[in-house]
């Protein structure tokens, strides 16, 4: 077979697995492809990256007769040097900026002045009290002014920050100060994730075992003497990270020698010019194309990220089976395997999971709650999952 031919069967073969994305993120992912000369499923899986990070905990699929699976993504691409990284980030990851960038607007703008003026009234009304107590007798109604007072001075303090859907390179302990005034959820995206990656290599790092948390929810409680206790309940992190290719072969190699649990949990593969073809999009669409894809997203984050109690989406029974082979065979195959090849088989279907919740959320935006997870999209997720859990071995 001819070097031709043999790219022909790799596209082919690409395309299938896109065949039935949800057409507000093909369009959008084939518009940036068109215009930014880029691999259009780097576009593409940064587009189901952005649509896991708007759904936060919000909204959750029924995997199980007691088990709840949510679409939050651990996402990690090697790309050649020159692909048009920054350019595909910008474009996919745009309506996210934005709609952050008007949320840091309305902070700086109403909720931080009301914060710090709330909490000098309140400092105030406490020094009075205290006051009266030094020169009168001290009672319980005193006592009750002062503990309420102190109650809602530091409700006051938490608007004194920030609240933020998405952040760079930081630290664990700056990922759960963040995460508390976000609501649990957050995106963590790096377009270059080089040095984040150089941490992640360490074995047993606090990086890691807080990336570890954050991806199935588990509780996180981190306390240090210089800074407040930082307390999540069910942390939900989506990670998008792009590093040059040496990188990313490094991070691998050092995670299968380290048997990092990390690895297990990262849909991941190396993206090349030679993935993909050229794509033509017809700019009249253009304008539609990029309102649609901003406003799904937008949709999507005023009416999941912010949700104490998540949505949950129950599949169809045709879903359900499907899904269920899937982890019943993964398992079995898996079983007697307990080298880290084992647990990334034994993960497959959760990631199917959490990849076809994020499909169906962008295919039905507020209303997905209402709608079954339908099988085209637990198909789709599949040949995803199959593509972005390639490892050599």
């Amino acid at each position: 077979m001819t070097k031709i031919e043999i790219m022909k069967c790799v596209t082919a073969e690409l395309t299938d697995i896109w065949d039935d994305l949800p057409s507000v993120l093909k369009d959008r992912a084939m518009l940036c492809a068109a215009e930014r000369s880029v691999p259009f499923e780097l576009a593409a899986v940064t587009a189901i990256c952005a649509v896991s990070a708007a759904l936060g905990k919000g909204l959750v699929a029924q995997s199980g007769r007691s088990r709840t699976t949510r679409a939050n993504l651990y996402l990690l691409l090697g790309v050649s040097s020159g692909i048009g990284k920054s350019e595909i980030f910008r474009d996919m990851l745009e309506p996210l900026l934005d709609y952050e960038a008007k949320l840091h607007a309305w902070w700086l703008k109403e909720a931080a002045p009301r914060a710090r003026a709330g909490e000098e009234l309140l400092k105030a009304r406490i020094s009075k009290v205290r006051s009266d107590v030094r020169k009168f007798r001290p009672c319980l109604k005193q006592f009750r002014i002062v503990q309420e007072a102190e109650t809602n001075r530091d409700l006051c303090r938490v608007y004194l920050k920030p609240p933020c859907l998405v952040a760079d390179d930081a630290t664990p302990e700056a990922l759960a100060e963040i995460m508390v005034r976000s609501h649990e959820s957050l995106a963590m995206i790096s377009p270059d994730a080089r040095y984040l990656l150089k941490r992640l290599s360490k074995p047993d790092s606090k990086d890691e075992n807080f990336l570890l948390k954050a991806f199935s929810g588990d509780f996180s409680l981190t306390s240090r003497v210089t800074r407040n206790a930082a307390r999540l309940r069910s942390p939900c992190l989506s990670v998008l990270l792009l590093t040059q290719r040496d990188a990313y072969s490094r991070f691998i190699d050092q995670a299968l020698k380290n048997r990092s649990g990390l690895l297990p949990r990262f849909l991941h593969t190396e993206i090349t010019t030679g993935h993909s073809s050229a794509v033509s999009f017809d700019k009249r669409r253009a304008p539609k194309t990029r309102r649609n894809y901003a406003e799904i997203i937008g949709e999507l984050i005023e009416n999941f990220q912010s949700e104490e109690v998540p949505g949950i989406v129950e599949p169809t029974p045709e879903t359900l089976s499907f899904l269920s082979k899937i982890e019943e065979a993964a398992r079995t195959q898996g079983s007697s395997d307990e080298s880290i090849h084992g647990e990334i088989l034994r993960r497959r279907a959760e990631q199917c999971w959490r990849i076809a919740l994020a499909l169906h959320a962008a295919d039905h935006g507020s209303q997905a709650v209402v709608n079954p997870l339908s099988v085209k999209h637990a198909k789709c997720a599949k040949r995803i999952v199959d593509r972005f859990t390639h490892l050599e071995t």
